[in-house]
């Protein structure tokens, strides 16, 4: 567990970071969370690397990096794995600047990549990033995570039918729809943003 003090101390670093993109001295540190020992600092900082917080470099007057912004300004979403998109498998005009952490970013959410072309003709393609967003409740035609009894989970097209089934629906011709049971599928989320990035 982190101290408030070292707690401060990452916030304003944090905060450094984003204003001068570039890591405060030990002395600017010390001086923007109040205190005037640098030995006081120094072990705020340690308690900062040994919970994995930042990184040190030795006999650098700036020798400090985020692994991660923690603050609420920024945020970081957990990658929990990958999705299968084909068969089943175990389981803003003149905005200057866009957060994308605020973007994507909310309670309940994660992100899952992308394995297979079943959702292309949604956008959606091998290697690309999808933001979950964890609920079990869903609309039809929301794109969501399927868990196929308790075992298959896949990324499709939730079609809820007349006849208390449910179909998952594929984006793709070569890839066929899936009904079953609605009790043999149980949503474990509703995709709510994407991302891919280029070589």
């Amino acid at each position: 567990m982190l101290t408030k003090r070292a707690k401060d101390t990452l916030v304003f670093i944090e905060n450094y970071i984003r204003e001068h993109h570039e890591a405060p001295t030990i002395e600017e540190i010390a001086s923007g969370i109040g205190i005037s020992s640098l030995g006081s600092t120094y072990t705020y900082i340690s308690q900062l690397v040994e919970a994995g917080k930042l990184k040190r470099f030795n006999n650098k007057s700036r020798g400090l990096e985020l692994m991660s912004f923690t603050t609420e300004q920024d945020f970081a979403l957990p990658m929990m794995g990958k999705i299968a998109a084909g068969r089943l498998i175990e389981a803003v005009p003149d905005e200057t600047e866009i957060n994308v952490g605020q973007m994507f970013a909310g309670k309940g959410r994660y992100v899952l990549k992308i394995s297979g072309m079943s959702m292309m003709n949604e956008g959606i393609r091998s290697g690309d990033y999808v933001v979950i967003d964890s609920t079990r409740a869903a609309k039809h035609k929301d794109i969501v995570v399927a868990l196929v009894d308790n075992t298959d989970a896949t990324l499709k097209t939730l079609l809820i039918n007349d006849d208390d089934t449910v179909t998952l629906m594929p984006a793709n011709p070569d890839f066929e729809a899936i009904t079953l049971g609605a009790r043999r599928v149980r949503i474990q989320g509703v995709v709510v943003g994407q991302m891919r990035t280029y070589p």
